[in-house]
């Protein structure tokens, strides 16, 4: 009977140990889910501001070097 006891102890502490792992990673992957949304929207803010710079430089034409 002891040796039940023993066991079930046993198991009840892995079950804990288990739960504090899950809960950790769970946090874990919130958090990394949070940051890759705003890496994401910060990628995006980027690529407009690339595109306007862009569409801003194609209409202009540059002048010549001074050397022509």
């Amino acid at each position: 009977m002891e040796d039940l006891k023993d066991r079930l102890m046993k198991l009840e502490l892995l079950y804990m140990e288990q739960e504090d792992t899950v809960q950790t990673l769970s946090r874990i992957v919130h958090q990394q889910e949070s940051k890759i949304e705003r890496l994401e929207q910060r990628l995006l803010q980027v690529a407009e501001k690339l595109d306007s710079i862009d569409d801003g430089g194609s209409d202009a034409e540059e002048p010549p070097p001074p050397h022509y």
